[in-house]
């Protein structure tokens, strides 16, 4: 009799325990997908007809209405060039821009939380972004019909100002946004600003002369290499556009000497060179209000010095993030410390109650004298180079970059910032199959730093 109690109790005992364990792993799974499942396209309470409607209005720093729902559907500005222009920070309902915030925060805009779901939550959350949409559409008619991207941030903030990525499409336009799908206008849902790497040619010059500034000190500035329209490494050519002849650091990067930098590349090692890089945020993880970039990446695990004297003039295999591009120009703007940066500013509940902020904090790469030193070196590549008078009243420092793409082509870059304490921004322009970076990216530049003023000023 005993030994059938027993028997019972353990029976009884087991189906507790797998009900517990039950309870247990459905609680894990609930609070695990719950998001998930309660975003699912087919949640009524959320979606119309596939698309995402239960959020409020998304406005530039402005106040400038970018989309909003309009009944039961999404309705965008009435100005086309501002739709097309801030359509990648914005995103579209579909989730085909993964970037943009109606995709990337739906949960903060949607109002959906773990313990009430959508209950009360109205037509959902309001969400101001940090872009200027007038400096957008500025940015966009100068790239006109060329592609890349544009980006322009606060320095001392961290505030994107402009994100602006080409090709584009009109969200509002039925056919443009049918033929964005069939990707007969290429690759409009990708964010390059975020999402694309890119080679960074002659602006990653200022990343090993960064190197060879904390390596050999004040003997950097007198240490001297030969160009004769280039150089030969391992009897292979490194072809530079001009005849330099004996060269040290300033003039080197003033006219962007690859001889020189190749043959500094191979001075400091491949080992350094990495260093580096990697100080400068090359093969590592990076994020924008929780959104992941594509990630620059360095390798020189290749023993030949003629890769290490490509790599140190920008080329190789080295892949550039742009907005990696920016967060580095702005550290030398800043002391050698860069702030990091955020496109969405808030997102309110229709009462007013903040529901997100992003957290910022400062990330220092450099020193602050290797800041200043690389501040002087873009400050006389612009006077003695490119010519501030390039760039109207501003006081701009820069580099310039052409990289070689393959088969001839060429994409045009360029990076800096601006030495007004009244207008602290930075800025990195590329230009696909631009040619070089003073013919196209920099005109780019001018335009959108102009237009950025305006909004300083206003």
């Amino acid at each position: 009799m005993d030994k059938r109690k027993n028997t019972g109790r353990f029976i009884i005992y087991a189906v507790c325990l797998v009900v517990v364990l039950g309870l247990v792993l459905f609680s894990v799974k609930l609070y695990k997908g719950a998001e998930k499942w309660a975003l699912y396209q087919t949640n009524r309470h959320v979606y119309t007809n596939g698309e995402i409607t239960k959020i409020g209005e998304i406005c530039d720093k402005k106040g400038v209405v970018l989309a909003y729902n309009n009944g039961e559907e999404r309705a965008y500005n009435n100005d086309a060039n501002v739709r097309k222009s801030t359509i990648h920070a914005v995103g579209d309902t579909s989730g085909y821009i993964s970037t943009g915030v109606q995709n990337a925060l739906r949960k903060e805009l949607t109002g959906y939380n773990l313990v009430n779901g959508f209950f009360n939550t109205g037509s959902g959350n309001n969400v101001t972004l940090t872009i200027d949409s007038r400096v957008n559409v500025a940015a966009l008619k100068a790239l006109g019909t060329q592609n890349g991207c544009v980006g322009i941030c606060n320095y001392k903030t961290g505030e994107i100002i402009c994100m602006v990525s080409a090709p584009t499409f009109d969200i509002a336009s039925e056919d443009s946004f049918n033929s964005a799908k069939s990707g007969e206008l290429g690759s409009v849902f990708v964010n390059k600003f975020i999402s694309s790497t890119y080679t960074p040619g002659s602006t990653f010059k200022i990343i090993t002369a960064a190197a060879a500034i904390d390596t050999y000190k004040e003997e950097v500035y007198t240490k001297e290499f030969l160009c004769q329209f280039g150089t030969e490494i391992e009897e292979e050519p490194i072809s530079c556009l001009g005849e330099h002849n004996s060269v040290s650091l300033t003039g080197a990067f003033t006219n962007s000497c690859n001889a020189y930098f190749s043959q500094l590349g191979l001075s400091l090692g491949r080992n350094t060179l990495t260093e580096y890089a990697e100080k400068f945020g090359f093969n590592k993880d990076f994020y924008i209000n929780g959104i992941k970039a594509a990630r620059s990446s360095f390798n020189l695990n290749e023993t030949r010095n003629i890769s290490v004297g490509w790599a140190a003039v920008g080329q190789y295999r080295t892949l550039m993030n742009p907005l990696q591009m920016l967060c580095n120009v702005s550290a030398i703007a800043n002391g050698g410390e860069y702030v990091t940066p955020y496109f969405v500013d808030n997102v309110k509940k229709p009462n007013g109650k903040v529901v997100y902020k992003p957290t910022n904090k400062s990330v220092r790469i450099i020193s602050e004298n290797t800041a200043k030193e690389l501040y002087n070196l873009m400050d006389t590549a612009v006077l003695n180079n490119y010519g501030k008078g390039s760039f109207g009243e501003l006081d701009i420092c820069g580099k310039t970059g052409t990289a070689e793409i393959g088969q001839g082509a060429e994409n045009s870059l360029f990076v800096g910032f601006s030495k007004d304490e009244n207008f602290p921004v930075a800025f990195v322009v590329i230009v696909e199959n631009g040619g070089s970076g003073r013919s196209s990216a920099m005109t780019v530049a001018n335009w959108a730093l102009q237009s950025a003023k305006q909004t300083f000023t206003s």
